[in-house]
């Protein structure tokens, strides 16, 4: 990936109008300006379960007749700029990324919009850390998405007749997706190898996907809280973070809250990822994603995910499996998705640095409560650029 760097320097003709005081705080003032970008579509082609089965609050598996997609990957497309300076020691960065899908089968200019965004600025050094500001992902579970070979090609296709801003990749297959969140985020080194992140957050409002989890307005008492502890050596890492917020329903109060523990392992070109979660009421494969019954009683989850990647020259061969599991809660009936397993494989292919061509397959299944099950196996071929 290339990035664009222009500095620019405040011009002395309007630093002179300006007060004695306001000239010297911008004399020499220097900014460092980037933008960079990533497009990238994918033609999905999905052979839908067909038995009839009944596996409610399933991760958007088709049922049917086969179906096909011509759609964005599991990561958005994106353009990125960003501005970054120096202040007495400090460093600071503003932040803006704009998040479109690639996706839209509706007529007319889609009847609307894909987009999401990040907005956000760090100000920090090493010696006192780095104080983040604004809107991005979230600390939950940032380390396993980031590892997911899906990054660059699709995992686990969402409603794929009607697709979402992204697919899944393994999200709601062995881990739970980090969400960009409005947050005011401490980050510090601690030695050598140790990293901490401490923050708090705008509140989710529980949604549902499955149509039978809880929706409303969280009540937003108090801000959630978000953390990370990580330790970072010359092969990889192991992390752990945890997320909490409170949910106010008709049926009463509860803290929605997770904790992961992921690890990576590079041994020369191939690289081994393993992740688990454990979780009550804030979902399975989205944060505050039917995290409960219709009701507001929150539902127990767990799962884990593992990884095997393979670097041949420019291309990259990878294998993952996942699972989460959901508990029933309140009044959930047998239907209730139970278990939710992904097997993928994937090639991905880099050209000059900035064209990717990729190819998965992958295996979905969504088991009930009740030992019905739904199964979809998914092939994609896919392009992308960098810039």
């Amino acid at each position: 990936m290339t990035h664009k760097t222009t500095r620019l320097y405040l011009p002395s003709i309007i630093a002179a109008l300006m007060a004695g005081s306001a000239h010297a705080a911008t004399e020499n003032a220097a900014w460092d300006f980037n933008f960079h970008g990533y497009v990238n579509a994918h033609a999905v082609f999905a052979d839908c379960d067909d038995s009839g089965a009944v596996v409610a609050g399933n991760a958007l598996l088709c049922t049917g007749e086969d179906a096909t997609s011509v759609s964005n990957g599991y990561s958005p497309a994106s353009f990125q700029f960003s501005a970054s300076t120096q202040r007495e020691g400090f460093d600071i960065t503003a932040m803006l990324a704009v998040e479109p899908g690639t996706t839209d089968n509706s007529a007319f200019n889609g009847n609307g919009d894909n987009r999401a965004y990040r907005a956000f600025f760090t100000v920090g050094n090493a010696e006192m850390g780095t104080l983040k500001v604004g809107r991005d992902y979230g600390v939950f579970g940032i380390d396993v998405v980031l590892e997911d070979m899906a990054l660059g090609g699709v995992g686990a296709p969402a409603a794929i007749r009607s697709p979402l801003n992204t697919t899944l990749g393994a999200a709601g297959y062995g881990y739970v997706f980090a969400d960009r969140l409005s947050q005011i985020t401490y980050s510090r080194q601690l030695g050598d190898n140790f990293q901490a992140d401490i923050g708090l957050f705008q509140p989710l409002d529980p949604v549902s996907f499955g149509g039978n989890g809880y929706v409303g307005d969280s009540g937003s008492e108090r801000p959630g809280i978000h953390g990370r502890l990580r330790y970072n050596h010359d092969k990889g890492y192991i992390s752990s973070t945890f997320y909490s917020q409170d949910v106010a329903t008709p049926s009463g109060d509860y803290t929605a809250r997770g904790i992961d523990v992921t690890a990576a392992l590079q041994l020369g070109d191939t690289r081994l990822a393993a992740s688990a979660f454990d979780g009550q009421g804030f979902g399975y494969y989205g944060l505050l994603i039917d995290g409960a019954d219709i009701n507001g009683t929150p539902r127990d989850t767990s799962g884990w995910f593992t990884q095997v990647t393979h670097m041949m020259g420019a291309t990259k061969l990878g294998f993952n499996y996942g699972v989460s599991k959901v508990d029933l809660a309140g009044v959930d009936t047998q239907i209730q998705v139970e278990q939710q397993t992904k097997a993928s494989l994937g090639v991905y292919h880099t050209l000059w640095s900035m064209f990717t061509v990729s190819g998965e397959l992958s295996r979905m299944e969504a088991e009930s409560h009740a030992n019905e099950s739904i199964e979809n196996t998914a092939f994609s071929v896919g392009l992308a650029l960098s810039f």
